[in-house]
């Protein structure tokens, strides 16, 4: 160990006598060496690895609302509306099952136990924010400029940077970095949707208890809110499409779900949601479809939370840029669904636009790429949603 101790000593000094000897690049064209879109996990840490290179690095987040109006700090989704708040609510949801067990060690608890939502939602929140105020000191300590706006490509150097009130601004850079992460999405096509439904984007911020939630969508995300609602004492359901943990171990998951239907959780397989109502009582009618019978069911509920996918976020223009020896494809995913066979891009290097093909299925699509004197090639196209 004292040998190892060593060799890590002697490699934090070769990486100080790194930093130190490393000369800025910036040639002076640009406002920076280096802007990072998205201040989440990802545009964070690689902002202030820049920095330690001695790169002039600005960082541009801004939050859009939720569709709910919910809205949060620095840090991304881990800190704000994922990881973060999510392991400090199944541990409100851990230390009432300790409680009740603690009966049996002689601890004197009452029997009848119960949980405050805005109680528990106020400390995390606080929590939240200070993590949100530490992130912006650690770029200012890292001599990261932090610009609280929201940025977009104009060209391969150039980054527009709108502020909360409107106001633009162009933001130069030698190298830019895309880091914008995802938001989860509504089934638009379901009635009810998004005038009476919530994302995981608004569940941790919440003032008052959810109540009797519906969950829909058997993701990850759903399963863990899905497990602290009913840790804390919440009727919670979960209505599952087709399987449990898509892309995981099959084994593992049924693990996972017959343990969440141990401990109170129910779920409603195979079925799909078809409209949801708001009563006169304030509560929400759910229709749903169950795919095997074909017979259709209601259940009234307080919350309907959706977590059945998400996209990335729109920061990219739909837009072609090319030189003499290389392309690279910008564009929003979000409009470039299965059924959409053609887009139009913007050709800059001559000053038109062209249609361009897409070809192939939703799995593997391509697109056709023209060349110049009549030639063309086809190239995937790469969407990550």
């Amino acid at each position: 160990m004292a040998a190892f101790s060593r060799g890590r000593d002697w490699m934090k000094g070769f990486c100080f006598f790194r930093t130190l000897g490393h000369k800025r690049t910036l040639t002076g064209k640009f406002d920076y060496d280096l802007v990072v879109i998205g201040g989440g996990s990802g545009g964070l840490a690689c902002s202030k690895e820049a920095a330690l290179f001695g790169q002039k690095v600005a960082v541009l987040d801004y939050v859009e609302p939720s569709l709910k109006g919910t809205k949060w700090g620095l840090g991304g989704t881990c800190v704000n509306v994922g990881c973060i708040p999510k392991k400090l609510m199944h541990q409100a949801a851990l230390l009432g099952t300790a409680a009740k067990d603690a009966r049996k060690y002689g601890w004197q608890v009452p029997e009848a136990l119960s949980h405050d939502w805005a109680t528990m939602a106020q400390a995390v929140q606080n929590h939240v924010r200070s993590l949100n105020w530490g992130h912006r000191v650690q770029l200012q300590d890292k001599k990261v400029k932090y610009l609280n706006m929201k940025g977009s490509l104009i060209d391969e150097h150039s980054v527009r940077a709108v502020d909360a009130k409107g106001k633009q601004m162009t933001v130069t850079a030698k190298n830019i970095v895309l880091a914008t992460g995802g938001r989860p999405k509504y089934p638009m096509h379901i009635p009810g949707a998004v005038e009476f439904g919530m994302t995981s984007d608004d569940v941790f911020w919440l003032k008052e208890s959810p109540k009797k939630t519906l969950v829909v969508g058997a993701s990850y995300v759903a399963l863990e809110c899905a497990g602290f609602l009913t840790g804390i004492g919440l009727d919670t359901t979960v209505m599952v499409r087709s399987i449990a943990l898509r892309g995981f171990d099959q084994q593992m998951s049924g693990l996972v779900t017959d343990y969440m239907e141990a401990y109170g959780t129910k779920f409603i397989w195979k079925s799909t949601p078809k409209n949801i109502e708001k009563l006169s009582s304030g509560l929400l009618r759910v229709s749903w479809l169950d795919l095997n019978t074909r017979e259709e069911h209601q259940e009234t509920f307080n919350s309907v939370l959706w977590a059945v996918a998400s996209l990335a976020t729109d920061a990219i223009p739909f837009s072609i840029f090319h030189s003499s020896d290389a392309f690279r494809f910008r564009f929003n995913t979000a409009t470039c669904s299965r059924e959409q066979s053609r887009g139009r891009m913007e050709e800059r290097k001559g000053g038109k636009e062209v249609d361009l093909l897409f070809e192939g299925d939703h799995k593997a699509p391509t697109v056709m790429v023209p060349l110049g004197k009549g030639r063309q090639t086809r190239l995937p196209l790469v969407i990550s949603i």
